[in-house]
C-alpha cells in the first residue's frame, strides 16, 4: 500500500497569495506524513531547476507535473519524469500563454502542446472548484484516471458512484517557510511498483483506492495528532 500526494505546489505563481517556498517544510511533511510518492504540480509552471532539488532532497518518488487553468477548471498533468527537458519545454508554452489568473488554454492547445495525452497521468478537480466540467471533461475523459475532491464524505460518495471517476484526495498545499500543520487529505493506493503506469492502473480500480491504510474507507484521518 503506498499513501500518495500527487497534487503539491512549491512556485508561488498569479494564481497563489503569496508564499516563500521551504526544502525543509516539504521534507518534513514527506517524513511526518510518511508519504511514498509525490508530485509537483505548480499553477502553469514547471521549474526543472528547482524540480531537481527537490528530487535530490526528498526521501521519496518524486514525479514532475503542473497544475493547468483548461478554461474554466483545474487539471493536473503528470509526467513519468524521463525526459525533463521535454516536458519543461511543454510547460513553458502553457506558461507563455498564461499570464493572469483569468488566463487559460483550451483542449486543443493542450494535445497541440503536449501530443499523446496518454503518455500522462491526468486528474481533473472533479468534485472540487473550480472543477473540468462539460464539452472539456467529455473530450478528455478517455485520459482521466481518477478525479480529485476536496473532503473526505464526497471522496466516499463518489466511490460509491459505479458511474464516476474514481476519487483521490490531496493536500493541494502550498509548502512555505513557517507552514506548521502537516496537511491531512492524502490517498492511498494498492500498488507494487512505483511508476507512472502502475499508479495510472491502481487510480484506474477503485478496489485499489483507500482515504487509509487499513480501514479502506470507513476509517481515515482529520487531525493532525492522528486520530480519525
Amino acid at each position: 500500500m503506498k499513501k500518495i500526494d500527487l497534487h503539491i505546489h512549491t512556485v508561488k505563481t498569479v494564481r497563489d497569495s503569496d508564499f516563500v517556498f521551504s526544502m525543509d517544510v516539504l521534507k518534513r511533511y514527506i517524513i511526518d506524513a510518511e508519504i511514498d510518492i509525490a508530485a509537483v504540480t505548480n499553477h502553469n509552471i514547471f521549474d526543472s531547476s528547482q524540480f531537481r532539488l527537490i528530487q535530490q532532497n526528498i526521501p521519496t518518488k518524486v514525479f514532475p507535473g503542473i497544475e493547468i487553468d483548461l478554461l474554466s477548471g483545474h487539471l493536473l498533468l503528470i509526467s513519468d519524469g524521463k525526459d525533463l527537458a521535454s516536458f519543461e519545454a511543454k510547460c513553458n508554452q502553457v506558461s507563455s500563454k498564461i499570464h493572469n489568473a483569468t488566463d487559460s488554454i483550451t483542449v486543443e492547445e493542450l494535445k497541440s502542446i503536449f501530443g499523446d495525452l496518454s503518455e500522462y497521468l491526468l486528474i481533473p478537480h472533479y468534485g472540487k472548484s473550480p472543477a473540468v466540467k462539460g464539452t472539456v471533461f467529455t473530450n478528455l475523459l478517455p485520459y482521466f484516471s481518477a478525479g480529485e475532491v476536496d473532503s473526505a464524505k464526497k471522496f466516499v460518495r463518489t466511490m460509491r458512484n459505479n458511474q464516476k471517476l474514481c476519487p483521490v484526495l490531496f493536500s493541494d498545499s502550498r509548502i512555505k517557510e513557517g507552514m506548521t500543520e502537516v496537511p491531512i487529505r492524502q490517498t492511498y493506493i494498492d500498488c507494487g511498483e512505483i511508476t507512472l503506469q502502475a499508479i495510472k492502473s491502481c487510480l484506474q480500480d477503485k478496489g485499489k483506492v483507500f482515504l487509509s491504510k487499513q480501514d479502506g474507507n470507513k476509517l481515515f484521518q482529520i487531525f493532525e495528532n492522528g486520530q480519525h
